[in-house]
């Protein structure tokens, strides 16, 4: 079988898999980070921030990025790439660059609560 078949068929996988866990993220705004914008979950638990300045999206390393990682044996640039194609298609993230947040952006992320419109 074709490598580049079985890479496709990968990645559809794991897209599946992220459409069923994490398909469903609220994008919500906070009033004192107005160019951000955090999709959270049904907790209100931060899982992705998107800089609309800088075009920039980061990634919960706990919830997903790792669980992308060690599920389906890929790479940074592998799992990177899946995550662009993902973002593009159900979140209409188009020209992002996704990264992974370290612990300290993830205790920051849980102190949020004062969401805006």
């Amino acid at each position: 079988m074709n490598t580049q078949v079985i890479r496709h068929q990968l990645e559809r996988i794991v897209i599946k898999w992220l459409n069923k866990h994490y398909g469903n993220l609220t994008p919500k705004k906070h009033k004192y980070h107005s160019q951000l914008v955090f999709y959270v979950n049904s907790d209100n638990g931060v899982m992705m921030e998107y800089d609309k300045k800088n075009e920039g999206i980061y990634i919960h390393y706990v919830h997903i990025w790792s669980k992308i990682e060690s599920l389906f044996h890929l790479n940074y640039g592998e799992t990177q790439s899946i995550m662009k194609t993902w973002l593009e298609e159900a979140y209409k993230l188009g020209g992002v660059t996704p990264k992974f947040w370290n612990g300290q952006t993830q205790t920051c992320w849980k102190r949020l609560t004062n969401w805006g419109e």
